[in-house]
């Protein structure tokens, strides 16, 4: 199955479809296509996310497509076959192991068997993040090189959240996004601006200072009042008066843990809870899923390395003791 599968953009048999439907739903041009077609299949699938959205695109046929200036940065990934993008007469290959990532005006040329996965971000939620994670507003325009060599360690981190994204987004199709979803997001925008933003990683390696106790026992109260929504760092920022790196500098220092894990093992204990005590007839399935547990599999096993059984014990030993005595 391919990825997004279940979240169909458009799929067309025509190539004046296939204009109208680039127009309206990507701002797009069509601008070449092969003369003697006989028959056009092309489509594509997208998912909208807290912040940006993810496009499956396969045109089926050699395809160039002109995309406008944008305040999105769109970051296209290969899944199949051979293209490009030109932009200001530069050329990036979409490879396995090259990604390209852009907002300028350009051209996407696919191949007869190309397939894409294109991530779009807001650039303001780029410099919101860099200001959340560094304490320091952004001045200037944040400028990228268009080229991601994805063999470089944090190139390659990038790739796999978002295959962990993805994956989240396939586990359960008709879900909503959920906190999970919001929080991997945000940990591929993280991923990106670590991996391709200049001077980023410097300016996470400077040593912050420490945050407060108090600060600490703010954000673990944050964490619980809001278990249930997807923690983000800017709202962690808001919340204590503190500085992201300070933060979490300093709340694994004295709590052995990040603030995420600490919202991931709060979330276990309110799936234990509900389990216990099940208003309801329900299933493990639902419960893991209103917890922000996307992935039933991974949930099995989180659980029980936090309490030591299966959570369909706990549900099961529930119900029993609900049932009247023959």
């Amino acid at each position: 199955m391919l990825p997004l599968e279940a979240h169909p953009a458009f799929h067309v048999a025509s190539t004046s479809e296939l204009a109208h439907v680039l127009e309206a739903q990507l701002a797009a041009e069509l601008i070449h296509v092969p003369r003697d077609l006989r028959a056009v299949s092309s489509r594509a699938n997208r998912f909208k996310l807290p912040v940006g959205g993810l496009w499956l695109c396969d045109y089926g046929m050699p395809t160039v497509v002109k995309f406008p200036a944008s305040d999105d940065i769109r970051v296209q990934f290969r899944l199949a076959g051979s293209g490009a993008t030109t932009i200001r007469n530069r050329t990036i290959a979409i490879t396995e192991m090259q990604a390209c990532a852009a907002s300028d005006a350009g051209e996407v040329h696919f191949g007869p068997d190309f397939r894409q996965l294109a991530w779009r971000v807001p650039r303001a939620a780029l410099r919101q993040k860099i200001a959340a994670m560094t304490g320091r507003p952004v001045i200037g325009e944040l400028c990228f090189d268009p080229e991601i060599d994805l063999s470089r360690p944090l190139a390659a981190t990038m790739r796999r959240v978002l295959d962990c994204l993805i994956q989240a987004i396939d586990a359960v199709p008709d879900a909503p996004p959920g906190p999970l979803l919001a929080e991997l997001e945000q940990a591929l925008i993280v991923a990106f601006l670590t991996a391709h933003e200049p001077g980023m990683r410097g300016m996470l390696d400077r040593r912050a200072p420490g945050a407060a106790p108090w600060q600490v026992r703010r954000a673990e109260e944050y964490i619980e009042a809001n278990w249930d929504k997807p923690l983000l760092i800017e709202d962690l920022v808001a919340a204590t008066g503190a500085s992201a790196r300070s933060l979490f500098r300093t709340f694994r220092q004295s709590r052995g843990c990040s603030p995420l894990e600490f919202a991931r093992r709060t979330r276990l204990e309110a799936a234990r809870r509900m389990l216990e005590t099940p208003e309801r007839p329900t299933t493990v399935t639902e419960i893991a899923v209103s917890c922000g547990f996307r992935d039933l599999g991974h949930f099995t096993k989180s659980f029980r390395q936090a309490f030591g059984e299966l959570p369909s014990a706990v549900l099961n030993r529930a119900l029993q003791a609900r049932r009247p005595a023959s």
